[in-house]
């Protein structure tokens, strides 16, 4: 197979990132010992303070991921539905991180509604780190997109909603009727909120009492040439959330990323996202966050009628809090599965999903979402 000469460029970029990603952890091992650990809050909580290290490889790793691939989708192929979904992570919420949303209408408006549902219930200890969640997430996104030629718009507009909840119960019965672990939830009172992290023996972040607002409102501008079906991403990420209201991070984030999608046979398509996202540093999670997180998705859908479209999704990123060794700000890999039902009504779509952590513990417990699309 001859490979154009577009791909041969982007898979010598991608080569740099991995060689950039090496050259990271290269440079970790020799920086190490020179590190500070990063200012936080001084709140006595009591925890006994321990020296703690991450391994020098799990900080560039997702990097070395996220160039392989660019590699995997650099190639041309065919639309594809896939989920705008990411980590759901009530302390991560305030942080930007794009989803796979790709727009491959010509001169087309596209506007959705999605509405994820989350219920997590962790406890983590690690060193003289400690991290409790016990809690109910609702998250409401209203997303508009319009394509012209080449050039693409997105904006979305989240409410978030942190609850004590009513799904604790169930999802215990659910855990008990197919047999499987109950993890640490036995322990937590029933539908009740509390989320506390400590850090050096004083509590970072903490909330006991339930919340709601709006979030960071973000605009995203791409480019897609329309012989290909590759796009490319720059996103921005306002302060319009509320530090009070632990729906934001009072704190413009940056994100870069592309997208792409390749037919696998007619009824069956993959598709990828790989970028990077800057978040500001204020807030809550000021002095916590690091510089730089890697994100990366990858699915793959598979049309059972003209209407019905199965997808099966991986959503990555890389360590999120400095310094940390505990699993949920670590790198996170978690799964989504569902259906994309296209045009349920008229012009309407609907994706139905759920997601489970692959890397136990780097991701909520449960995650149910709804998305409903139309284009005009």
């Amino acid at each position: 197979m001859t490979v154009p000469g577009s791909c041969l460029h982007r898979i010598r970029a991608s080569l740099h990132i991995i060689a950039q990603g090496f050259g990271c952890t290269r440079d970790f091992l020799k920086e190490r010992n020179n590190s500070a650990y990063c200012r936080l809050k001084k709140i006595p909580c009591g925890c006994k303070q321990q020296a703690r290290a991450r391994h020098p490889g799990e900080k560039c790793g997702l990097a070395v991921c996220c160039g392989l691939l660019l590699i995997c989708t650099s190639l041309p192929g065919g639309a594809s539905p896939g989920f705008a979904s990411r980590d759901l992570n009530p302390i991560l919420q305030s942080i930007y991180l794009p989803g796979y949303a790709p727009q491959w209408s010509e001169d087309e408006w596209q506007l959705s509604h999605t509405l994820y549902v989350t219920n997590t219930s962790q406890r983590q200890t690690a060193g003289d780190e400690t991290l409790l969640i016990d809690v109910e997430n609702y998250r409401y996104e209203f997303s508009l997109s319009h394509r012209i030629n080449d050039w693409v718009i997105q904006g979305s507009l989240p409410l978030i909603s942190n609850q004590g909840g009513f799904l604790d119960s169930a999802i215990e019965n659910y855990h008990d009727a197919l047999g499987l672990p109950q993890g640490n939830r036995p322990s937590f009172a029933r539908d009740q909120i509390e989320i506390e992290y400590s850090q050096d023996g004083m509590i970072a972040y903490q909330q006991t009492v339930s919340s709601s607002g709006l979030g960071d409102i973000s605009i995203a501008f791409g480019y897609h040439p329309l012989e290909n079906n590759t796009a490319y991403f720059l996103g921005i990420e306002f302060a319009t959330g509320s530090q009070a209201d632990f729906t934001g991070n009072e704190a413009i984030d940056i994100a870069l990323w592309m997208i792409h999608s390749q037919a696998i046979s007619l009824k069956a398509n993959w598709y990828g996202l790989v970028g990077a996202t800057f978040p500001g540093n204020n807030g809550l999670l000021k002095d916590l966050l690091v510089e730089q997180i890697w994100i990366g998705q990858i699915g793959v859908n598979y049309q059972f009628t003209d209407t019905t479209t199965g997808i099966v999704q991986l959503d990555m990123h890389s360590e999120t809090i400095k310094n940390s060794a505990l699993k949920a700000f670590g790198n996170s890999v978690q799964a989504q599965l569902g259906f994309h039902f296209n045009e349920l009504i008229g012009r309407h779509s609907l994706d139905v999903f759920f997601s489970e952590d692959i890397l136990v513990g780097s991701a909520p417990d449960i995650s149910f979402g709804l998305r409903l699309s139309r284009g005009f």
